[in-house]
């Protein structure tokens, strides 16, 4: 009998199952965020669901992330670049699924609000989790269901990582 594990795990199970790959991950770089969202990477190249040139695009993507949220980052600049980058991911030559899961949690990072004046303001977390607990979400569905299972695993860890950030405010304007 041939069967796939995804009907047989349930939500708990993958709920567990991030928490592990992400403390595991956290534990083994220390504090390093972009040590850490390229372990994601490499793991999500390895298993060929992402290129290795899409690899260095989202880590470019989530370095831009992180240093928008430093003390003297530009959020709208990246914000602005962010979003240029995921453009051309969309309209590049078969771009993976799971890459543009993640490249748009990249981008759903920052919160853009225009007042009725007419100004823009563009936050980001100081240090975001929608990119990692994407890549991660992507890594654990792609193992469970291959590259559909994939894009719905990094949706809903770009959704979770959002919840997060906005848990604990966005700390940059």
């Amino acid at each position: 009998m041939e069967s796939t594990p995804a009907i047989i795990v349930g939500l708990p199970d993958l709920m567990h199952a991030a928490r592990v790959e992400a403390r595991g991950i956290m534990e083994e770089y220390k504090g390093d965020y972009v040590a850490e969202h390229r372990a994601v990477l490499a793991r999500l190249t390895a298993v060929e669901v992402v290129s290795e040139e899409e690899a260095e695009t989202l880590l470019g993507l989530y370095k831009l992330g992180y240093e928008a949220g430093e003390p003297k980052g530009d959020p709208r600049r990246a914000y602005f670049e962010t979003r240029e980058i995921y453009a051309k991911m969309l309209a590049g030559t078969k771009p993976s699924p799971v890459a543009l899961v993640i490249a748009s949690a990249a981008l759903g990072s920052f919160e853009v609000s225009v007042d009725p004046g007419g100004s823009t303001t563009v936050t980001i977390a100081r240090v975001s989790y929608g990119s990692s607990l994407s890549g991660i979400g992507a890594g654990i569905g792609t193992l469970l269901g291959g590259v559909p299972g994939g894009v719905l695993g990094g949706a809903i860890g770009g959704l979770i990582g959002g919840i997060i950030d906005d848990k604990k405010g966005k700390g940059k304007t």
